[in-house]
């Protein structure tokens, strides 16, 4: 998944279900949510930075010490996990176990008389790719999305209003 759409959905989350967004928490928030990705400059993508073995401590540490900017930036990596889950492989145990897992899941409606949903998935294996140099791609679909997430951000920060 592109930074793009990991910056935004967790952006958007933050924007439908917070009283007052500040610009402080949404900033770290979306570092966080793009912050897993930088394991790329250290030679393997989707490797410690993916890993519960991360996550779990940052979100011990925010919770001991009672910061909520550091809780934000743990809820924006897990985020990204779970859209990693879904987009391709996680190596939850890394660096114990580089062998990661995925689900991935498809799904169509069929409208007819009575509406029939069918469902796919699979399972996903895989392990921690080489990095080959650092760049950042994205597609229209996660162009659209940040849009969206910008427009609602300057909704919510009053900044359209005047």
């Amino acid at each position: 998944m592109d930074p793009l759409k990991h910056a935004s959905i967790p952006l958007l989350a933050f924007l439908a279900l917070s009283k007052n967004p500040g610009l402080i928490s949404i900033t770290i928030l979306v570092f966080g949510a793009i912050f897993p990705d930088f394991d790329i400059f250290f030679g393997e993508h989707r490797g410690y930075f993916h890993s519960l073995l991360f996550l779990i401590p940052l979100f011990a540490a925010s919770l001991y010490v009672r910061n909520i900017y550091l809780w934000m930036f743990a809820f924006g990596v897990a985020v990204h996990l779970v859209l990693d889950f879904f987009s391709g492989v996680i190596p939850f145990l890394y660096p114990l176990r580089k062998k990661g897992f995925g689900l991935k899941v498809s799904g169509i409606i069929i409208f007819e008389r009575l509406p029939k949903i069918d469902i796919k998935y699979e399972i996903l294996v895989g392990y921690p790719t080489k990095s080959r140099g650092s760049y950042v791609g994205f597609s229209n679909e996660s162009l659209a999305i940040a849009l969206v997430a910008l427009i609602v951000l300057l909704i919510r920060l009053n900044l359209l209003a005047k």
